[in-house]
């Protein structure tokens, strides 16, 4: 032991006599890459026991009007006995060694013209550690920081937060479209003259999950200085997903995974509030995204429609004069009459035409069953897939017009219509009906949205059930029906989450009102938010524009006294232009959908992919990522102080990604009825190879983490 103890002391002497050069040359520790590869962050070692003693300054005891150059000087210089234990400015030219614990500050920012901060000894700091950056950084860790801040949970191995019982409020702000490429060079954010080189890309040697510094503003293309102005580092993170394909970085950001073991504790104490039948009706965002024809009462003020050529033909449920519904009060269908439709189609000219229709009771007897004469001559039977043929059709003189007269004598405004994707179903009747609970929507696909769950799989899956076996006769209207039926009584005996990934995972808003003291949560988002998140979050704000989110998160953050509105803890918004302006926004998977609801045969014509988006570059681009970054900047000056904002990009480039995931389902459709060398396109290991590459690009996501 006690030749133990000289050693420590002889090493202890070595290193009070080095220089400090030689001291920086012996450091165990990588440095930090910036755009040159230069180590920018200041390494400091952990608060002194003697400082711990000393009574701190509370966060609530700083004022947001007060001069942080001035905040609580006599009492730093009383106690502080080096400088450092000082947090250095990014600009500060020497980096001191910490020999136990590898812990590097991120310095706190100082703006121009600014006088050296000096934020108090209970201010709250981020601390990284090199040493603990072996792989990339996941949504999961900045998941994990939230719930570290404001839920007491264990922090990331990577970072330490000191003085967190000062954070006042944590703002998580998405930006889809904000990536790597435009911080180190890959995408010029300025126009090139004809025969202009390329400027040289930036990147370090030390692994692409290092934090990256924004120190050197020379480096960085002019619509991005601000955010050097706020954050010192981007910090490269990882999406979600596997080696095909890409998990959503929304979802994954606000739900946490639970458990077996808590699935099973929570299962009896779990709230089941009944479910109503029309807590399940699509919103008119719902119709809009999956393409129902919308009845002229959900069509918005702001969008305009285009009545279709053949409008004399088409017929809409009226809403007025309705029945009144009976035993309406806490009753599940809430007086709704339902009937649950299933169509068959064949093919024309004009396309799929309207063959049969089926409608099924509530208590599963048929309603009405027809077969349908085309109004064209029939160029496929498609009876693999429908199981019409031309001696089923061939006496028939039942026409559309006589199936809509009995539909308006059966359907009122008080029935809801249950099935599979029935807006194809709709669109072959030319009904417009607002009142609809889609099979596809309200399970969910194992693999998440956006894609859909057959119907062939969900009543095996839930109902023990096989339908559509027949190879030859091909599908039966009633028996479809009466499948999605059977899945919606099941949905309503079984609660909101049976179906649904959410069954395995629980709110980030759940887990923070849930946390001691209790946390409240918000959200400012596009669409229906309160359906999206329900009456999780405490606060929730729909946008139309990016420019509504900077007002609604300082409304969150804040609060609004003439409003009512008490200030959230935790606020979860999105900007979305720059996603969309870039053409980011995965219009493939539309495409995947449309085309999958198609019906291909032997015969069908070959199907044709979407040419790539044209990629937005130069004065374009940088004129969108200005504007968005100016919202980023309005966002931290207006939250009070001992924030902490967090803005992550979620992903790189999806487009090549989206373009294969096409080509493949396009295959994949193709060649259950073709043979390989018939197919349109082919999918070979190359092609394999190729969309590897191109889902582990999409998942290089960046983020930006600053406290106000």
């Amino acid at each position: 032991m006690a030749k133990k103890h000289r050693r420590k002391t002889h090493r202890g002497k070595r290193k009070a006599e080095a220089p400090e050069d030689q001291d920086k040359a012996l450091s165990p520790l990588p440095a930090l890459p910036s755009f040159d590869d230069l180590p920018t962050f200041t390494l400091q070692s952990h608060t002194p026991s003697e400082e711990k003693s000393v009574r701190k300054r509370t966060a609530d005891a700083i004022s947001d009007d007060e001069d942080s150059s001035k905040e609580d000087s006599n009492h730093s210089k009383r106690h502080r006995t080096s400088t450092e234990d000082t947090p250095q400015d990014h600009t500060s030219p020497a980096a001191a060694v910490d020999e136990d614990g590898g812990w590097q500050q991120v310095p706190i920012k100082k703006r121009k013209g600014e006088a050296p901060s000096n934020r108090g000894n209970s201010y709250p700091e981020f601390s990284i550690s090199s040493q603990r950056i072996h792989t990339w950084t996941r949504i999961s860790d900045l998941q994990s920081l939230v719930l570290h801040l404001l839920a007491h949970d264990a922090p990331p191995q990577w970072m330490l937060v000191k003085n967190k019982s000062a954070v006042r409020r944590v703002v998580y702000l998405y930006v889809p479209g904000l990536s790597m490429d435009l911080f180190d060079g890959r995408i010029s954010l300025v126009s090139k003259t004809p025969g202009e080189e390329e400027p040289p890309v930036r990147h370090t040697t030390l692994g692409e999950f290092f934090p990256v510094s924004l120190a050197q503003k020379q480096h960085l293309p002019q619509p991005l200085h601000p955010l050097s102005e706020i954050f010192t580092h981007v910090l490269p993170v990882r999406a979600g997903g596997d080696s095909n394909k890409l998990f959503s970085p929304i979802y994954n950001m606000l739900n946490i995974p639970i458990d077996s073991n808590d699935k099973k504790s929570k299962k009896p104490h779990r709230d089941k509030k009944r479910l109503k039948i029309s807590n399940l009706i699509l919103s008119t965002e719902d119709l809009i995204e999956n393409e129902y024809p919308l009845h002229t009462s959900q069509i918005p003020n702001d969008m305009e429609i285009t009545p279709p050529a053949d409008e004399t033909e088409w017929f809409e449920t009226p809403l007025s004069q309705l029945p009144a519904r009976i035993n309406e009060s806490g009753s599940t269908l809430e007086g709704y009459t339902i009937y649950a439709m299933d169509c068959e189609m064949v093919k024309t000219s004009t396309g799929a035409t309207l063959a049969r229709i089926s409608l099924i009771s509530w208590d599963g007897t048929v309603a009405f069953d027809s077969l349908v004469k085309p109004s064209e001559p029939v160029l496929d039977y498609l009876t693999p897939f429908s199981g019409i043929t031309e001696t089923m059709l061939k006496d028939i003189t039942t026409t559309r017009q006589d199936v809509q007269n009995k539909l308006k004598e059966l359907i009122d405004g008080n029935t809801i219509l249950v099935g599979q994707s029935l807006n194809s179903d709709l669109n072959a009747l030319k009904m417009r009906h607002p009142w609809i609970v889609d099979t596809s929507v309200i399970y969910d696909h194992p693999r998440g949205k956006p894609m859909k769950p057959g119907l062939k799989w969900l009543s095996h899956k839930y109902l023990k059930k096989e339908i559509q076996t027949a190879t030859t006769t091909g599908h039966d209207s009633i028996e479809d029906a009466r499948a999605c039926l059977d899945l919606l009584k099941l949905k309503l005996e079984k609660g909101k989450e049976f179906g649904s990934t959410a069954a395995n995972f629980e709110s980030i808003f759940t887990r923070l009102s849930l946390s001691k003291p209790a946390r409240k949560g918000g959200v400012v988002d596009y669409g229906d938010v309160q359906k999206k998140y329900g009456t999780l979050a405490q606060f929730t704000k729909r946008v139309s524009e990016d420019e509504q989110v900077v007002d609604s998160i300082l409304k969150a953050v804040n609060g609004d006294v003439m409003a009512g509105i008490a200030p959230v803890d935790f606020t979860w918004a999105q900007l979305r232009d720059l996603n969309e302006k870039r053409g980011w926004n995965n219009a493939y998977q539309k495409f995947i959908n449309q085309m999958n609801a198609m019906m291909i045969t032997q015969d069908s014509p070959p199907i044709e992919i979407p040419p790539p988006p044209e990629k937005l570059e130069g004065e374009e681009l940088a004129k969108v990522v200005e504007e968005t970054v100016g919202r980023i900047k309005s966002v931290y000056d207006g939250l009070p102080k001992c924030s902490v904002l967090v803005v992550y990009g979620g992903t790189g480039d999806p487009v090549e990604m989206g373009r294969l995931n096409a080509l493949q389902a396009v295959y994949r459709k193709e060649f259950k009825v073709k043979k390989w060398d018939e197919c349109s396109v082919r999918w070979t290991d190359s092609e394999e190879q190729a969309l590897r590459r191109a889902v582990s690009e999409a998942r290089k996501g960046i983020a930006l983490l600053a406290v106000k």
